[in-house]
């Protein structure tokens, strides 16, 4: 599958309802960073623990939730529950960090690509994405997204959500090279 428009600034938007599909997709990513040699056990997050994730994100109105978080080799690989009810105002660029999106429900535009003005350095390392940058969204392209799609975006690209139809639910697959051991 190639990217639209076959732009390098476009990140990749598959619209499938296979529901294991955002699994597949972190497999992938493990694979292709080549993981450390085999540890004793691997990092699962359970139903249960996503369902009590979501739940404490809601009751807290946490946008942002790091579940699990494992080092591989050339960094970290980590997966996050989101759950977001307000737009963003600033786009955020993650300094080496790559996220991919699954949307579990509900629909948004996403504003990904151009760059920042006034940009102010963040730490979210404590989230799995590393050192990164916030501030105003110049340029870039923006879609609809919705319930079962699934976004890449690459470190160093700006992006932010800029509207919402209701509350989003996500997860976020980060893989941040930065994060090595």
């Amino acid at each position: 599958m190639e990217p639209r428009n076959h732009g390098t600034e476009e990140p990749w938007n598959l619209n499938y309802t296979t529901p294991m599909l955002h699994i597949i997709v972190l497999l992938a990513g493990l694979a292709q960073a080549a993981a450390e040699p085999p540890a004793t056990t691997a990092p699962v997050v359970t139903a249960a623990e996503s369902a009590e994730t979501l739940k404490a994100s809601i009751a807290k109105n946490t946008v942002d939730t790091l579940m699990k978080a494992t080092p591989i080799e050339g960094g970290q690989a980590s997966v996050a529950m989101l759950y977001r009810t307000k737009a963003e105002t600033n786009a955020l660029i993650h300094d080496h960090a790559t996220e991919i999106y699954y949307i579990l429900e509900g629909s948004v535009t996403l504003i990904t690509g151009g760059s920042l003005k006034d940009a102010r350095e963040s730490d979210l390392t404590r989230l799995g994405a590393g050192m990164s940058h916030s501030g105003v969204h110049v340029g870039g392209t923006s879609r609809k997204i919705q319930a079962h799609d699934i976004v890449i975006v690459p470190g160093g690209m700006a992006h932010r959500f800029s509207e919402l139809d209701g509350p989003i639910k996500y997860l976020v697959y980060r893989f941040d090279p930065s994060a090595k051991k």
